[in-house]
């Protein structure tokens, strides 16, 4: 006779979570045609928006403070970065069709 309950349960449950960590690091294939439309889509409209007061603070009081300083620049600089570290596969195929 088996009591099932949160034993089994259990077990279970840690199988499929382990199958989900699984899944998330199988790299997904990046969709080419897909970045080519919305390089032709937004190439003309580079520009990125976004609302936060703490960056906002801390840009702001480097421009006051470092002479020729560039929020435009600085904020680039960090997110391509981040962009190229954290997406590689991604940013491969934008850099391969910006070189075309």
């Amino acid at each position: 006779m088996s009591k099932g309950g949160l034993g089994s349960d259990m077990g279970s449950m840690l199988e499929r979570r382990e199958k989900s960590k699984e899944l998330e690091n199988i790299p997904e294939k990046v969709n080419v045609l897909l970045i080519e439309e919305l390089h032709d889509k937004i190439k003309n409209q580079p520009r990125i928006s976004f609302w936060d007061l703490e960056s906002k603070i801390v840009l702001n009081y480097l421009k006051e403070t470092k002479p020729k300083f560039s929020i435009s620049k600085e904020i680039s600089t960090v997110l391509r970065g981040y962009l190229e570290k954290e997406y590689p596969e991604i940013w491969a195929e934008v850099k391969e069709l910006m070189s075309n």
